[in-house]
């Protein structure tokens, strides 16, 4: 005979009144169990509801445990942390008015004796399997009709149906190789599809992450060729006039992790606004770029990789519990040839824990002459439909706008361009950015 695990440090109970073959009763205190005695129990009084987890051994050696309460709150609650706490145990509840007038068990048994105590389980409720669907159950979601965030590269919309919420995407390829670039893009035609978006960048002061993507919202009808007054070097700038309008149209729509905060990069900093702002904003689209930029407690190798891991897993855990999706950038670890799922950079859960991961791979200029794009982007994982598919991308230099190889214009109109029909009057010139003030 298996011997009952003892739980009389945490419970009020007499060992030899259980029968394992019957339902264990979960009553009010320790007079009910004085009174009635079999296959009783209370909390002692040294105990709370968190006690069910290290007694769960005991509670499953019954078929099942009777929450026998008359107070329906309390009952509830109690129900509530057997499943959260001892989730192999079956609960039941008593059916509505099952103690009629009475406030416990006690007052039952004096009134009618024990065979209106065993009235009591009569027509007992049991409570859904925690964390167990029934699928028959389950309700038909139609995946036409779930609300995906569009990519703008129409090929690979129709390949993977678009950014669904409760999403992580991880995007890799060599350093330098558009990565940020393009998820800029995304990030702006999500806000052209009218969500709001937050990202994070641990390598870009905020006005350099601006002026970037500013470029990019502007297109390269709308921006100018400046240089350098010093180096001579040479670039384009989005005029104040463009940049007012760019200003108006993502005002309140797009957010930007503030990287001068004392606990810059930390995971738990960055959840922490990524939580902030889906709540207060309704952000729904999130960026993460990059992983070996976010800062973690541990220092050694092995443990960094975990903790890589671990901070993907958050990531997971955000988008589902939020029903937003999240970019985030990992590099690979090597630098040459053809790269799959299995090449990125620290432990291989990283691109277990994706839904999809993507590739960016910029050409050399001979391999561009002969394959007639500039770069190229492949599904390596697609987890709803399996789908995979290679795209050949063309790069705008001026606005830093990836677009469709062969379509010949990456003009793509956002938003600001037919915002307002008001007249614009020239504003004066922008003043000298950070990087050349410090020069001299």
């Amino acid at each position: 005979m298996q011997t009952l695990f003892d739980a009389s440090a945490y419970f009020t109970y007499f060992p030899d009144c259980m029968d394992t073959k019957r339902s264990l009763w979960f009553v009010r205190g320790v007079f009910d169990v004085d009174a009635y005695r079999e296959n009783t129990f209370a909390l002692s009084a040294t105990s709370d509801l968190s006690a069910f987890r290290t007694c769960e051994p005991f509670l499953s050696a019954f078929p099942s445990v009777f929450v026998a309460l008359a107070d329906r709150e309390l009952a509830r609650t109690v129900a509530e942390a057997l499943e959260e706490y001892a989730p192999s145990v079956i609960v039941l509840m008593p059916r509505e008015g099952a103690f009629g007038d009475h406030a416990n068990l006690r007052e039952v048994l004096d009134a009618g004796g024990e065979k209106a105590v065993s009235r009591l389980i009569m027509g007992a409720i049991e409570r859904d399997a925690h964390g167990v669907l029934d699928l028959a159950d389950v309700e038909r979601v139609r995946l036409e009709a779930i609300p995906s965030v569009l990519s703008g590269v129409s090929e690979l919309d129709r390949t993977i149906g678009g950014f669904y919420p409760g999403e992580l995407s991880i995007w890799t390829g060599k350093r330098g190789g558009g990565k940020s670039t393009l998820l800029g893009q995304l990030l702006l035609e999500a806000v052209n599809q009218g969500h709001h978006v937050c990202a994070y960048s641990g390598e870009l002061p905020a006005w350099r992450f601006k002026q970037w993507i500013s470029a990019q919202a502007a297109g390269p009808e709308n921006v100018e060729k400046m240089q350098d007054r010093w180096s001579g070097k040479e670039f384009f700038s989005v005029s104040p006039l463009i940049q007012k309008r760019i200003d108006e149209w993502w005002k309140g729509k797009f957010f930007l992790y503030d990287n001068r905060l004392a606990s810059a990069s930390d995971e738990d900093s960055i959840l922490s606004v990524f939580e902030y702002t889906a709540r207060r904003y309704g952000c729904c689209v999130f960026l993460v770029d990059n992983l070996m930029t976010a800062r973690f407690s541990t220092s050694a190798d092995r443990d960094f990789y975990r903790a890589q891991s671990n901070f993907t897993g958050r990531l997971v855990e955000f988008a589902k519990k939020n029903e937003v999706h999240v970019h985030l950038v990992a590099h690979p670890r090597k630098s040459q040839g053809q790269l799959d799922a299995d090449d990125i950079s620290g432990s291989g859960e990283i691109t277990n824990r994706a839904d999809n991961v993507f590739s960016l791979q910029r050409l050399t200029d001979e391999e561009a002459d002969k394959q007639g794009y500039q770069a190229v982007l492949r599904v390596l994982k697609n987890r709803s439909f399996g789908a995979s598919i290679s795209l050949g991308l063309d790069f705008e230099e001026s606005s830093r706008r990836f677009y469709k190889a062969g379509t010949g214009s990456p003009n793509k109109k956002y938003g600001w361009e037919v915002c307002g029909e008001q007249e614009l009057v020239e504003l004066p010139d922008e003043t000298e950015t950070p990087f050349n003030e410090k020069k001299s």
